[in-house]
């Protein structure tokens, strides 16, 4: 029985929503990367245009410096009501000029330098603790000229960062609000497109549940071309299993009818041979039951035989078997027997041939044809078992032949000898009509063709071929 897993919709589930999961979250690092840095441009624009606003009213006059802050500079930094700001103005030597005398870590390296290099003043962002709070500032420089002299003033602008951290939580928060809409959404969405993607799978599940055990024929169902090949293995297993249950039901039919009529001549010969005062008489009914017996017991035998046979099809690999091996051995186990009925057997041939195959079923092949061969040859005959090499079609071939020296097979039963008791009308000998059904059988497993022939002057000759495409190896 298949073990249990974990069902494709769950691991589908499973699989979509630690994607979303990890793309959100993506998603909202991100955000916040963007809203910091979109708070902190926006407020340093503000700082630069207060301390611009404030440079262009700073005029230098008879060495004199004039400073008339705007109130607009104010106004630009009061847009940010919770934060404080911050400047001072300082001249090229450091001095403060007017505003705040203790801002901290003011860049008068960097500031210095570009007003050495008489470059355009370019601003300077920079943190710093200020009062126990974290102060973003801004330097900047100007060049103020009077005659053939040239004097630097620094300006320097700082707020505190309470009004940038707000909109960049403000922004951070609507990312939030969006992706977890997104999130459920998508969610949602993924989850339909699950369940129509595996409806197909549910309606065979729900049309094979809805069946009875007796309905093979196959499943109509539209699915999808990546389903259609499951759809087509069910409906191929269905198709081989009502073949195996016809085959079994018909076989069952008549295996039921070839005992059941040995039983029943048993029965009414052993009556008779109760009732027979004739010790004569009574001598040969006993013969016809133990006759009788004989052909019940090989009648079950062979059945067995076919079971067992059958099993083994579906269930034992192949592997490098020594033909001519089991050849010489089963006609070892089969001379008493055949000498017992006054009949030899023969084996011609010397090359060794190894395939692959099931020894106990090849074995089985043999020891029907042999035995059949023994049983319908005359007295004194003899029975040839020839393995060969035979080449046709530009190919090498293995060839397994029993030829006896019997009356033969007429071509009119030739093609029905191999159904299940087939009893030609002018065969008297008794048998079970089973055994070469199961040579066939056999044969074909193997891919090896089954021939019958006529022996010359009489008598029947049993052609096994063995392809070399089946990994055949010989040696002469």
């Amino acid at each position: 029985m298949a073990k249990a897993t974990t069902s494709i919709r769950r691991q589908l589930i499973l699989m979509v929503a630690t994607v979303l999961i990890v793309i959100n979250v993506i998603a909202l690092w991100s955000a916040h990367i963007y809203a910091n840095r979109a708070a902190k441009e926006s407020y340093d624009r503000l700082l630069y245009g207060s301390a611009l606003q404030m440079a262009e009213n700073i005029n230098l006059l008879d060495s004199q410096f004039f400073i008339d802050l705007p109130v607009s500079a104010f106004e630009t930094l009061a847009l940010s009501t919770s934060d404080r700001a911050f400047y001072s103005i300082m001249n090229g030597q450091y001095q403060v000029l007017t505003g705040y005398k203790d801002l901290p870590s003011i860049p008068f390296t960097q500031l210095l330098q570009q007003s050495i290099e008489k470059e355009k003043f370019v601003p300077i962002y920079y943190e710093a603790m200020y009062h126990g709070e974290t102060v973003r500032f801004v330097a900047l420089g100007k060049r103020l000229l009077e005659a053939d002299s040239v004097n630097d003033v620094f300006i320097i602008v700082g707020q505190t960062l309470d009004a940038r951290r707000a909109a960049a939580t403000e922004i951070s928060h609507m990312a939030l609000q969006f992706v977890t809409l997104f999130f459920f959404i998508t969610l949602l969405l993924l989850l339909f497109v699950i369940w129509r993607v595996l409806q197909p799978l549910q309606a065979i599940k729900q049309a094979i549940t809805e069946r009875s055990p007796q309905e093979l024929s196959p499943l109509e169902a539209k699915v999808p071309s990546e389903i259609a090949p499951l759809l087509k293995s069910i409906n191929y297993f269905m198709a081989q299993l009502d073949n195996t249950l016809i085959r079994l039901k018909r076989f069952t039919a008549e295996a039921a009818h070839q005992i059941r009529t040995p039983l029943a001549g048993l029965n009414s010969q052993a009556q008779n041979a109760l009732d027979e005062t004739d010790e004569e008489l009574r001598q040969k009914q006993l013969q016809h039951i133990l006759e009788s017996s004989n052909v019940l017991t090989n009648t079950v035998n062979q059945l067995l035989s076919r079971a067992t046979l059958t099993h083994r099809y579906q269930s034992h690999p192949f592997s490098p078997v020594a033909l001519d091996h089991v050849i010489k051995e089963t006609c070892r186990e089969l001379v008493v027997w055949a000498l017992e009925r006054q009949v030899e057997i023969e084996y011609i041939g010397d090359i060794q041939v190894t395939i692959k195959g099931d020894e106990f079923a090849l074995k089985q092949m043999l020891q029907n044809i042999i035995e059949n061969a023994i049983k319908y040859s005359p007295k004194g005959g003899v029975v040839e078992v020839e393995l060969m090499m035979m080449d046709e079609l530009s190919q090498t071939s293995i060839v397994l032949q029993i030829r006896d020296q019997g009356v033969g097979v007429p071509d009119q039963d030739k093609e029905h000898i191999f159904e299940y008791f087939y009893r030609s009308p002018d065969n008297f000998a008794s048998g079970s009509g089973i055994g070469l059904s199961i040579a066939k059988e056999v044969a074909e497993h193997h891919d090896a063709r089954f021939h019958l022939k006529d022996n010359q002057p009489t008598g029947l000759i049993v052609e096994v071929i063995f392809s070399q495409q089946k990994g055949l190896s010989y040696e002469s």
